[in-house]
């Protein structure tokens, strides 16, 4: 596991902290937040197989809820290939914003202009 700040994870250390009573102590304080419970990515609602995608590993074990995020397993999927083919495995937070803008009209380029256009907030 890595320490606050530190983004030196082992598949091994990773796969051991999801399985650990802090990770599900974790996912609970997110799914009881107001957070959003929809997919990030394509917004379907939320469903038993949900994941909560860390954007980020810097904070693993000592996540800020603002790093996690919502997805379905397909649209997990898609961030992960969007990181490793474009980002070089890295860059999740981007991956997953990207993911979003690719795949979900309210968030793709030509909404984004749209709103600038009139001035309208995300």
């Amino acid at each position: 596991m890595s320490s606050p700040g530190k983004a030196t994870v082992t598949r091994l250390g990773y796969r051991a902290y999801i399985q650990s009573p802090q990770w599900r102590a974790t996912r609970e304080r997110y799914w009881n937040s107001r957070l959003p419970q929809e997919c990030w990515v394509c917004d379907s609602p939320r469903t038993k197989g949900m994941h909560l995608h860390h954007r980020t590993y810097k904070n693993l074990g000592n996540e800020r809820l603002m790093d996690l995020v919502p997805v379905c397993p397909s649209c997990h999927d898609l961030i992960h290939a969007i990181s490793n083919n474009e980002y070089n495995g890295k860059n999740l937070w981007k991956s997953t914003t990207v993911a979003r803008r690719r795949n979900n009209p309210r968030f793709g380029t030509n909404a984004v202009k749209a709103r600038a256009r009139r001035g309208t907030p995300r």
